[in-house]
């Protein structure tokens, strides 16, 4: 006698097991979150780990060398040695020739031999500025983008910002160049497989405590942060200052109230438009609050209109913004708050030793702006006898560099937010060479004329080897701390 199924209860059943296949496929999703283009470079967070994703679905941690420089590669003591090597065309009159195509290549291509031969596998932000994009494409190896919309590092904005001051990031003018820039940079790379995605300045001076600690040392001069100045001081009522005036009329009950606290006529609020220059104020507590206000609309705007231009060209490839300085005091957290909206990758610069307020403050930049952080610029070193000094924390010799290197590494693998690490440092620079407003000669892991420095490049190689499989096994409590993480204070 042949069994009979039910149509009844078979029907019930349909929707019960659509029910928990549905429930698994939610759980999944909740598990594994997606950011950007699957087709290129993109984000996943898997098994609660964030990693970087190729096209071909291979999950990878970005490392890397900065400071791909002429001025340290073609400096008086080794400029014969690699010009030879390239093409004498890289030099003219003994100065780097950029349009010398062939050599500039030869020059890239040995860039990119030294970076796979110990297991790097990204071009960092620090590089020459004017080396194409397209050279890193076809050598396969992965690379960010760099956009400049304005100078905001505080150093370098008179030298080379067009009006020798801070972009007004209120006005159409910034508006329509960010687009412009946008439009020529981002069409060039919207179709490429081992572009990483785009960065724009670097260290800038967003808030007034934060220049103050970098750019006001042993000073004792009173200075407003010099973003807000630009704006603030313009003639007539911009955009920017009609920002500032309702920051004003929030913070003070009428016109006298603003006249008396920076000492300026302002009889009706409009007047406003005739003040291009705020002299220091009576009352500092309320003038801290009311520049700290108008620095949060100005990063607001800075992030918002570089992401959105960004975007209309290029909606494949991950934005990480500025390389964000995160010594000493460090920002507040409303700038990591703000910054976490416009990019999906925070990208800092934050020398370390491996120590547990090190790993407490990853955390931090992370909880606070809610994407994954990748250190962007940190380095180990030892000065040679043919350097006066050099950058990075200071170790005893080439092998302690390597130590620290995988001892960096390995403890910031085992944190599910962190992307990787780019060492601040190439090729050494020796006593000749120019230096940087550091004032130090930079640190590497090869001579100037191309020495690998085998004791440091020989556990750094293992270590990059192994990050993914450090990175797997992230989210353990237990780190191995630097056995010289007393050597430096930080705070």
């Amino acid at each position: 006698m042949k069994k009979i199924i039910s149509l009844k209860s078979s029907n019930n059943l349909i929707p019960r097991c659509l029910c928990i296949i549905l429930l698994a496929l939610t759980n999944i999703y909740a598990q594994n979150q997606l950011v950007g283009s699957k087709s290129y470079i993109h984000l996943e967070k898997i098994d609660n780990a964030w990693w970087f994703v190729d096209a071909n679905g291979e999950k990878f941690i970005s490392t890397g060398m900065n400071h791909i420089q002429a001025n340290i590669r073609f400096a008086d003591y080794n400029k014969k040695y690699w010009s030879k090597k390239f093409g004498e065309e890289i030099l003219t009159n003994g100065r780097y020739n950029g349009k010398a195509t062939q050599a500039v290549k030869k020059w890239m291509e040995q860039v990119v031999k030294d970076h796979k031969d110990y297991g790097f596998n990204t071009i960092p932000y620090h590089r020459q500025l004017n080396i194409p994009d397209e050279y890193f494409e076809d050598l396969e190896i992965f690379y960010f983008g760099k956009i400049k919309t304005g100078i905001i590092h505080a150093n370098r904005v008179k030298s080379l910002s067009p009006n020798g001051k801070f972009p007004d990031v209120f006005s159409e003018e910034f508006k329509l160049r960010a687009d412009s820039i946008a439009k020529e940079y981002c069409s060039k790379h919207k179709n490429n497989k081992y572009f990483l995605g785009y960065t724009y300045e670097d260290l800038p001076a967003y808030e007034f405590q934060m220049y103050k600690q970098v750019h006001l040392k042993g000073s004792k001069n009173f200075s407003y942060l010099p973003w807000v100045a630009d704006i603030i001081n313009n003639n007539g009522l911009t955009n920017g200052k009609k920002v500032w005036l309702t920051i004003l009329k929030k913070n003070y009950n009428n016109p006298a109230e603003v006249a008396k606290n920076y000492s300026i006529d302002l009889n009706r609020w409009d007047d406003i438009a005739s003040v291009s220059y705020w002299p220091e104020p009576n009352n500092k507590e309320k003038w801290l609050v009311d520049q700290e206000e108008m620095s949060k609309k100005i990063l607001e705007n800075w992030h918002k209109i570089n992401r959105e231009s960004i975007l209309k060209y290029d909606p494949n490839h991950l934005i990480f913004g500025d390389k964000i300085f995160c010594h000493g005091k460090g920002h507040p957290d409303w700038v990591f708050n703000i910054i976490g909206k416009y990019i999906d990758v925070l990208l800092i610069q934050d020398y370390e030793m491996l120590r547990p307020s090190h790993i407490k403050e990853l955390k931090r930049y992370h909880r606070l702006s809610g994407k994954p952080v990748l250190n962007g610029d940190a380095s180990y070193a030892v000065t040679v006898k043919q350097q006066k000094k050099s950058k990075g924390l200071q170790v005893e010799s080439h092998a302690a560099v390597g130590e620290e290197y995988t001892t960096y590494l390995k403890g910031i693998m085992n944190l599910p937010f962190m992307l990787g690490w780019h060492n601040c440092g190439y090729l050494e620079q020796w006593t000749g060479g120019k230096l940087d407003n550091t004032g130090k000669q930079q640190s590497g892991f090869f001579d100037p004329f191309g020495k690998p420095r085998l004791e440091a490049l020989n556990p750094i190689k293992k270590a990059n080897q192994k990050a993914v499989k450090w990175h797997n096994a992230s989210g353990n409590d237990v780190f191995e701390y630097s056995k010289r993480m007393n050597k430096w204070n930080k705070k």
